[in-house]
């Protein structure tokens, strides 16, 4: 006997038994008002994320723009959009007639995390004072400050 099948079930079985499970798992899933639950359930939980100060990435922007933290202090980015962002340490040049165009990027090194997509996070520990501008490598105007003291 084949020791993937267990004593005395054919394979079919177990694929006729998970083709309803399976279902009624994508039914679920598709039903439903608002995606609160689906939110909550791709959201960390409180023990896995590190105590600290929170920064949300919605609709293209840090919220809020600018934190103040202790040193040890840490923070965690957490995306709410369902597309990648990033957390880039550093500052940007732009055109003056259009704020829209970078002319040039300026990664300092502190900090550069990737964050691919809604409910994921980035956690950073600052361990010296001072500011620290960041801003999303791919979207211009998403900038943002942390004052660590």
């Amino acid at each position: 006997m084949n020791a993937f099948h267990g004593a005395g079930r054919p394979a079919g079985r177990r694929l006729i038994l998970a083709a309803p499970v399976l279902a009624l798992a994508l039914a679920g899933a598709a039903c439903g008002g608002d995606d609160t639950g689906a939110a909550a359930a791709k959201a960390p939980a409180a023990a896995e994320a590190p105590p600290g100060t929170h920064v949300a990435i919605d609709t293209f922007m840090f919220a809020p723009r600018k934190v103040s933290v202790h040193v040890g202090d840490t923070v965690t980015w957490t995306n709410g959009d369902a597309i990648l962002h990033t957390v880039t340490s550093g500052t940007r040049e732009y055109d003056p007639a259009n704020s829209g165009l970078v002319t040039a990027t300026h990664k300092d090194g502190a900090f550069d995390m990737q964050l691919d997509g809604k409910g994921a996070t980035a956690h950073f520990t600052f361990t010296r004072a001072g500011t620290f501008h960041y801003f999303c490598d791919r979207h211009p105007g998403m900038e943002a400050d942390v004052e660590v003291s």
